[in-house]
C-alpha cells in the first residue's frame, strides 16, 4: 500500500509520451478542471502503468528493463495498442519506464498494475489526470497539461 509520501510523488510526477509516428510530448499535473488539448486518434480513456520498482522497491536497471520486458510482451499477446511513456519526479532524476495504454477498462489496467505489484496507475481523459491505487478506493482527481517541450527534469 502507497504511503502518503507515494501519494504526494505521483500527484508532482510527470509522464513523457512517445507516439509512434508523432512529436513526443509530456503530461503535466495540473489544477483540477485543467485540460490541454487531447492528442488525435487516442481514444480515451488512457492509462499509464509501469512495471518498475514492484512495492516501491527499488530494483536494478536490469531488473527493471526484464520486468518491461515481459510487460510489453503480455500486451503483444493480448493485441492491446500502447505507447512508450516514462514517469518523471519533476524534483529528481527519478525515471520509470512504463506505457500508456487504451481500449480497456479500468479494472483491467488495476489488474495489471496489481500483477506487477503496482501501488497505483494513471488514468487520462480529455477532462481529467487521476491516480487510482491498485489496491483500495483510493483516488486522486486533478487537471492536466501536455508540453511539447521534454526539457529534463531536475
Amino acid at each position: 500500500m502507497a504511503t502518503e509520501e507515494d501519494w504526494d510523488s505521483y500527484r508532482a510526477a510527470v509522464v513523457d509520451v512517445s507516439p509512434p509516428g508523432g512529436a513526443p510530448f509530456r503530461i503535466v499535473p495540473a489544477e483540477p478542471g485543467t485540460a490541454g488539448a487531447w492528442p488525435e486518434g487516442l481514444t480515451p480513456p488512457v492509462f499509464v502503468i509501469t512495471a518498475w520498482n514492484p512495492d516501491s522497491v527499488r530494483l536494478t536497471p536490469e531488473e527493471n528493463q526484464a520486468r518491461h520486458v515481459q510487460l510489453l510482451g503480455e500486451l503483444e499477446l493480448l493485441g492491446l495498442p500502447w505507447w512508450p511513456a516514462v514517469g518523471r519526479d519533476p524534483a529528481s532524476s527519478h525515471a520509470e519506464e512504463g506505457i500508456l495504454i487504451s481500449q480497456i477498462a479500468e479494472a483491467e489496467a488495476l489488474a495489471i498494475g496489481r500483477a506487477y505489484g503496482q501501488a497505483a496507475v494513471f488514468a487520462w481523459t480529455p477532462v481529467a489526470w487521476e491516480i487510482i491505487s491498485c489496491s483500495d478506493d483510493r483516488r486522486h482527481v486533478g487537471g492536466w497539461r501536455a508540453l511539447a517541450d521534454l526539457a529534463p527534469t531536475a
